[in-house]
């Protein structure tokens, strides 16, 4: 009979903790996750060797759909799902769950070359070859619901915008939530409703590039989990969507990220306005100058150009500013609170595959450190108010910003040529399969994202 092997320590650990089983998930081009799932006794072997995975899956359409004109779309081939046994964590650990996130590998070992958690690792690296560390944090914002007779998706909770009153009257659910992620392991700064009805946010503790992506990935299910549950009594659910409805508040998921060279704060401690350094100024000009092409991978449902509309808050325009909620790119300088100078990526949803943007954010940033350029002045105020031209506008939508990322050099080198043209066949599939519908339709398709599919 074959000798079992010992477990390794950490999952003997979470043996003696009840847990019984491993969900391995990766993300792919269209933002959702995917999952297998392991006998926690397994799970070491799920490490070193991996589970089978389908090149397929990045293929798939944010409606869960093949794309049959993507590269991809062939039954050929197959890799190999290994789990990151540094991220291990608790999932729902009442329940005998854990988690862990995935990179696919080659039958042969080798790295799979479209990997999207692979190619944040490799520029992470790239980074810190340089001297470079970059932290990063997500914000989440999320719909809490429940739907009307036609699918439409009705606020579960009262209460006004930031109100405490919406805190109060669901305070069970508050609750449960931080609960759950303390239980998770997933470290939290700053929770409240947000400015939407039944609308809340979530606010990450920052970590490296490959840390913050975790992060929200197992976030984002633990949400999903949490509200759930409320909803075997009340019929709730979560949604992340970018615009849920027409008539309301859609959801962001703003990044924020700070950047050390050789232990020095880069983003502070100079001349330039709101105090960045020269170093600092290139990174913010390096960022503006190719916000049109990362808004294809911040923004990658057609219905997240619905949002971005301009007056609604949420910087729709290629522009930066100082504590400027209406920039794209906004910077909070370093001040009497100790906390080093961050921007704020404004732009980025929760359909975004926080991995593959992650690691366009590091080449750019690391682009800019290398070969500084001209940054030009912070706009104040509504930058919809300001003379025509004055400010440009972003892509307005997935076609314009997927032809931005399609003749980005900088982006192409970062991600390399297959990685690169397979992303651009699954946003030409997004864009097909908005195509001919109007924006209620849109909206109403993607109105329980990330459920895909939605409720039917």
């Amino acid at each position: 009979m074959p000798v079992s092997k010992p477990l390794s320590p950490a999952v003997a650990a979470l043996a003696d903790q009840g847990i019984r089983w491993v969900a391995i998930t990766w993300v792919n081009h269209a933002g959702a996750s995917l999952v297998k799932v392991v006998p926690l006794a397994a799970f070491d072997g799920a490490v070193a060797v991996g589970v089978g995975f389908s090149p397929v899956s990045d293929a798939f359409r944010a409606d869960g759909a093949i794309d049959p004109a993507h590269r991809l779309a062939r039954p050929d081939g197959d890799l190999r799902l290994r789990a990151d046994a540094g991220a291990l964590a608790l999932l729902e650990p009442a329940s005998g769950w854990a988690w862990a996130p995935g990179e696919r590998f080659e039958r042969t070992g080798e790295p799979y070359a479209g990997d999207q958690r692979h190619r944040c690792r490799l520029q992470q690296q790239q980074l810190q070859q340089a001297g470079v560390e970059l932290r990063a944090g997500f914000e989440l914002e999320w719909l809490v619901a429940s739907a009307h007779s036609d699918g439409e998706p009705q606020p579960a909770l009262p209460g006004g915008p930031y109100g405490a009153d919406r805190l109060v009257d669901g305070l069970d659910y508050a609750s449960a939530l931080l609960d759950a992620l303390e239980a998770a392991g997933i470290p939290w700064l700053q929770f409240h409703p947000e400015y939407g009805a039944g609308q809340f946010e979530l606010s990450l503790a920052s970590g490296t590039a490959l840390e913050a992506a975790d992060r929200l990935v197992h976030a984002r299910l633990v949400i999903q989990r949490v509200t759930r549950r409320f909803g075997w009594h009340f019929g709730w659910r979560c949604s992340f969507s970018p615009k849920p409805s027409l008539e309301r508040v859609g959801n962001g998921g703003h990044l924020h990220l700070s950047v050390q060279r050789a232990g020095q704060p880069q983003l502070q401690g100079g001349a330039g306005p709101g105090g960045l350094s020269d170093a600092g100024a290139g990174v913010v000009a390096a960022l503006l100058a190719e916000l049109p092409a990362l808004l294809a991978l911040a923004c990658p449902l057609e219905i997240s150009y619905r949002r971005l509309a301009p007056g609604s808050w949420s910087a729709p325009f290629q522009v930066w500013g100082i504590e400027n909620r209406e920039a794209a790119l906004r910077l909070i300088p370093t001040a009497a609170d100790g906390v080093p100078a961050h921007l704020e990526l404004k732009v980025v949803d929760l359909a975004a595959n926080p991995n593959l943007l992650l690691a366009a954010v590091q080449a750019v940033v690391l682009a800019g450190l290398e070969q500084t350029r001209p940054l030009p002045p912070p706009v104040g105020g509504d930058p919809a108010q300001l003379p025509a031209g004055a400010a440009l506008r972003l892509p307005a939508s997935l076609a314009e910003a997927s032809s931005a990322f399609a003749a980005s050099a900088l982006l192409r080198q970062a991600f390399g040529d297959a990685l690169h043209a397979s992303l651009l066949d699954s946003q030409a599939a997004e864009v097909r399969r908005g195509a001919g519908r109007s924006d209620a339709e849109l909206a109403a398709a993607d109105a329980w994202w990330p459920l895909v599919g939605g409720l039917g």
